[in-house]
């Protein structure tokens, strides 16, 4: 029996839950809500809320926060910590977990700092910012595919594939990238004019690109087939497999892409340098995709911030992808595009078709290298080279054209 002298000294033990059992004993537990204050019943779930999360029981435990919601009554300091603490380690919900951030907040505000939860709340606080930061990329990318989705009825934009080869295996792992448009080129003035005029571009269909640089294996493949004129670059001491292929030209680069038509029978090419621009930026206007500071450890460049730097080329996707998932558009080694060389972009194609007028007997390349400054591998950077120019900063990726 819950007697007058029990109530009473429950008040002085109003914010210690772990009290109620030597006072109250199993009269607590079997105890009708009719017999008990809401307040008294507050501390009676939250008891058995500890007690769930000390056995591993979480839904009883969120029961038992859930029933010291529903009461009209001041709700222990601790309430906010165990049921915030319980949400932010176990929410897979986006408002959960933003709920249980509230409640640790409320925590901390409300306590005083030598409270004995004040610090593990406020780690708490902190694993919670990080969750939400990875739920809103991961429904910032969700948004993306589901955008891409509606922009292709040929196959889903973002959706990756490898066209099988006539002589075993598969190519290149490919993306699909969205139709649309961007501003090409840039007015900083960093490039004698030759990312000027800035223009507007409209690709009108989607088409698909390389996820990452063509590979040693790749290539490998190609000239054991007999593509590639047999050709196989050296590796400067750094290992194939995995790695770009260097030391290729222009003109060797267009040949492993022909192969590549002839074994999937697939329209492969060379990408033109809006497409090439338009997929570096994925949607944004910076000079890097990730923003207009290089950062660290983003990408492979003299000054990135890698082990690579101005070293080595890196494995490929050896970086976090862009939004449109595809692997150092930013460093590791130039890459090959099909458009002959102009000075300025007065007279440019604004339709994401290559520039065939020009110096033709210069191609361009995009994207910077493991040896080059940071500069040189801002989303607009470009640079003309001969079509027989090689060197181990020098190579490629490939698009294909999307057909029903």
């Amino acid at each position: 029996m819950i007697t007058v002298g029990k109530l009473q000294r429950l008040a002085w033990c109003r914010f210690s839950v772990l009290c109620l059992i030597p006072i109250l004993g199993a009269a607590v537990l079997s105890a009708s809500a009719q017999d008990l204050p809401p307040d008294v019943l507050a501390d009676m779930h939250l008891l058995r809320a500890t007690k769930a999360l000390e056995a591993g029981d979480t839904q009883t435990a969120l029961k038992a926060f859930e029933q010291i919601e529903a009461l009209d009554a001041a709700r222990p300091p601790q309430f906010a910590f165990f049921y915030g603490k319980l949400l932010v380690e176990s929410a897979t919900a986006l408002e959960d977990l933003l709920k249980g951030e509230s409640l640790l907040k409320q925590y901390v505000m409300a306590v005083d700092k030598s409270s004995g939860n004040y610090v593990a709340a406020l780690e708490l606080l902190n694993a919670a910012a990080v969750k939400l930061e990875e739920l809103d990329a991961r429904r910032q990318e969700r948004r993306q595919k589901e955008r891409m989705v509606r922009l292709n009825p040929l196959r889903p934009t973002g959706d990756a594939f490898a066209d099988a080869l006539a002589s075993g295996g598969k190519g290149p792992e490919m993306v699909v990238i969205p139709a649309g448009g961007f501003r090409m080129g840039s007015a900083s003035g960093l490039n004698w004019g030759w990312e000027e005029p800035v223009h507007a571009v409209r690709i009108g269909k989607p088409f698909a690109l390389g996820r990452r640089e063509v590979t040693f294996a790749e290539w490998d493949a190609c000239a054991a087939a007999g593509g590639c004129g047999g050709y196989l670059p050296a590796d400067q001491g750094w290992g194939r497999g995995n790695r770009p292929v260097i030391r290729v030209t222009w003109t060797r680069a267009r040949a492993y892409a022909s192969w590549l038509s002839r074994e999937t029978g697939r329209s492969y090419r060379l990408p033109s340098e809006s497409e090439w621009e338009y997929a570096a930026r994925a949607g944004t206007v910076a000079k890097y995709s990730w923003g207009n500071g290089i950062g660290r450890a983003r990408a492979n460049c003299d000054g990135c911030g890698s082990r690579w730097d101005g070293d080595r080329t890196a494995p490929v996707g050896s970086f976090a992808a862009n939004a449109f998932g595809l692997h150092d558009m930013h460093g590791n080694v130039r890459e090959w595009v099909e458009d002959c060389w102009n000075e300025s972009y007065a007279g440019a194609p604004t339709d994401g078709s290559a520039w065939l007028r020009g110096d033709c007997t210069q191609r361009v390349l995009r994207g910077g290298s493991w040896y080059s400054s940071s500069r040189t591998l801002r989303a607009a950077y470009r640079y003309g080279s001969s079509t027989d120019y090689f060197f181990n900063t020098t190579g490629f990726r490939v698009a294909r054209t999307l057909t029903p």
